[in-house]
């Protein structure tokens, strides 16, 4: 079940006969920034747009300062063209890289985890609050990975809860294209007590089948 709400969200109104929330919760922020900007290498991607496009932008110029004065060759394209376009590729990375940050803390602002006796509530959304649930008798496998201390992530079905780490994941080209921005969170991202948390889960788990 999918349900969009305001910026509030009264998982009450959601729930069914004899179901009753036993655990709400609020990620860590700085775990979930970390664990989205892990999940899209567009980010990383903006930095080297940045960088290249500056390059481009200010070589010719520096050309141009450095050349005598004197006609200019017939057919020579114009310097101001170079410029624009490196400042092109530039903003091209502002809006990869910045602007992805900013939607990300949006997300922060607008998610929020409940566990009730029977299922899994995944409140998150950039674009205002989606309401995701989970029902924990259809649900294969649950995963646990504890990102520091006792804060840690918790994901249902074949996800992987760790945050993505190395050279290979700037190969990823949904991610490159804005898949983080539209997609669900798997699960509990960044709580607090996760090994409680899963303990719980899996106790709810066991009394329902």
């Amino acid at each position: 079940m999918e349900a969009r709400g305001s910026s509030v969200v009264d998982v009450q109104r959601y729930l069914i006969k004899d179901e009753r929330v036993v655990w709400s919760a609020q990620p860590v922020r700085k775990f979930f920034l970390k664990y989205l900007f892990s999940q899209d290498p567009s980010r990383f991607l903006g930095y080297y747009f940045i960088v290249f496009g500056l390059v481009f932008a200010l070589m010719p110029l520096l050309v141009f300062v450095s050349m005598p004065p004197g006609p200019r060759s017939k057919g020579e394209p114009p310097i101001i063209l170079f410029a624009v376009f490196g400042l092109f590729f530039a903003g091209m990375g502002y809006v990869l890289s910045f602007g992805r940050r900013r939607r990300v803390i949006k997300q922060l602002g607008n998610t929020a985890y409940y566990l009730t006796n029977a299922r899994a509530f995944i409140v998150s959304g950039a674009d205002g609050p989606t309401v995701t649930t989970i029902d924990l008798r259809r649900m294969p496998q649950t995963s646990l990975w504890l990102v520091d201390g006792n804060v840690g992530n918790i994901v249902f079905g074949d996800a992987d809860p760790a945050i993505q780490k190395g050279f290979w994941r700037f190969f990823d080209m949904w991610g490159w294209w804005g898949r983080g921005d539209r997609r669900r969170l798997p699960g509990f991202i960044a709580i607090e007590n996760a090994e409680e948390i899963m303990r719980r889960i899996a106790q709810i788990e066991d009394g329902l089948r």
